[in-house]
């Protein structure tokens, strides 16, 4: 070949875009553009790159890419060109100095749903979001590396791949009547890409899915054909389902990632006297291999979700809620016994009430520690019919142990014409004093 001749090298972008995976809006037409940063011309461009965009597809050539961006970067790590195509126009060329180069090549239905980098930003580390308010949708990636010479005509066939999940759907079977509302959670998810292909380990977010009601009255379903970013490791899946009474959660951790380029459904069936048994199948739908998790619920799996202060959650009152740090504090089920010591001191009372509550089971998934309510919490509970019962003659509750502080009291609520009065002592400390202690839990 003469010198003189401009080498081409033809890429030919093969995807496997499957339509089984239905997306909310339709991508815009857009016009093959250019970042305003490509009109400088490289010095020494001898060589002239033509890229072509395509879809795999069972006929030659495939479908057209309907949006896509090719980032080129030299060998010093600089983007030196941004090209982009879309189904209007699924060509661009780049004229290019000899040197090696690496090509990082992003497609999808519609790129306007995620935050790209310009030329001038670009680096291997970028970061692909989505753009807050959008709807996630399919995002393809690949990459290649190609050494371009002065006469020389390369050609590079590059393959995308599906940097996302797809949910296709969610289905509870055999739920009681009494069942209000169900919901499924997914956590933690990867919430961006990187220009390289990885995903950052921060921030990751949670997917939750509100089921409805099918016309049996006890199957709750939903479909919502959903792109994820892939799990951060073993995910947790959570199924939460709500009464008049409170919310009920079950907790699974599972044993293998959710992977990129697989469909996801989920399939459950609640059993009264074991829980929820669930088998979620990731199957191929013309991405990835078919694979098969099962996940079995019962009541070693509780777990807590939107507790709501004044309701019961798993069984137990919910005293207080900090929605925005998710935390919350828990009544013991019942009040429970402890040995009064016969000194009057109240640092004797204490130890003989930790030891107590030391010995008192935990719920399920919680590591804290139960401990004495303090004088806030004590007033909730004690005001709390669903908790305490008023005297009919003394007008009074029981009385319980609780902290001023660090000081031990004991307290009671008294039933007015005005609703309650609230009363506490640290002095006079008797073994007919209720021990009721709380427990603080995040979820």
């Amino acid at each position: 070949m003469r010198r003189n001749v401009q080498s081409k090298l033809i890429i030919l972008l093969s995807v496997l875009m499957l339509s089984s995976c239905e997306k909310i809006l339709e991508p815009e037409n857009e016009q093959s553009k250019q970042d305003p940063a490509e009109t400088t011309q490289q010095e020494n461009a001898t060589a002239q790159l033509n890229i072509v965009t395509r879809a795999g597809g069972d006929d030659t050539g495939g479908e057209e890419l309907a949006d896509g961006r090719i980032y080129i970067f030299n060998d010093a790590g600089k983007c030196v060109k941004l090209l982009t195509t879309n189904q209007e126009s699924n060509q661009a060329a780049a004229q290019l100095a000899a040197g090696r180069y690496t090509l990082y090549a992003i497609g999808g239905k519609d790129l306007s749903r995620f935050s790209l980098p310009t030329q001038t930003q670009a680096t291997k580390n970028s970061v692909i979001t989505r753009l807050e308010g959008k709807v996630m949708d399919d995002l393809m990636w690949a990459v290649a590396n190609v050494d371009l010479e002065d006469g020389e005509t390369l050609n590079q066939n590059i393959v995308l791949e599906y940097k996302v999940l797809c949910l296709d759907g969610v289905e509870i079977k055999n739920v009681p009547a009494t069942i209000t509302s169900v919901e499924v959670s997914f956590t933690p998810l990867y919430s961006s890409m990187k220009m390289d292909g990885t995903y950052p380990d921060t921030p990751t977010e949670s997917y939750k899915i509100a089921l409805a009601r099918q016309s049996d009255g006890s199957t709750w379903k939903a479909e919502p054909r959903q792109m994820l970013f892939p799990s951060k490791g073993q995910p947790t899946v959570k199924v939460s389902m709500t009464t008049d009474a409170g919310t009920q959660a079950y907790s699974y951790n599972a044993e293998e990632e959710l992977e990129a380029n697989h469909h996801f459904s989920l399939v459950g069936t609640y059993k009264a006297a074991q829980g929820v048994s669930l088998t979620g199948i990731l199957a191929m739908g013309g991405w990835g291999e078919d694979r098969t998790i099962t996940f079995d619920f019962d009541d070693a799996n509780v777990a807590f979700e939107n507790p709501v202060a004044g309701q019961r959650c798993n069984g137990y009152y919910v005293v207080t809620v900090d929605e925005a740090n998710r935390r919350a504090v828990l009544l013991a089920k019942a009040s429970i016994a402890y040995e009064a010591p016969s000194s009057k001191a109240a640092s004797d009372w204490l130890q003989a009430l930790e030891t107590a509550m030391a010995a008192l089971e935990k719920p399920a998934g919680v590591s804290s520690a139960w401990r004495l309510p303090t004088i806030a919490e004590t007033t909730i509970f004690t005001q709390d019919t669903q908790v305490t019962t008023v005297g009919a003659t003394s007008g009074r509750t029981l009385e319980y142990f609780s902290l001023d502080g660090d000081v031990l009291n004991w307290a009671y609520s008294e039933k007015v014409s005005t609703g309650y009065e609230f009363h506490h002592y640290n002095t006079n400390f008797a073994e007919g004093i209720r021990l009721r202690p709380v427990i603080d839990i995040t979820y």
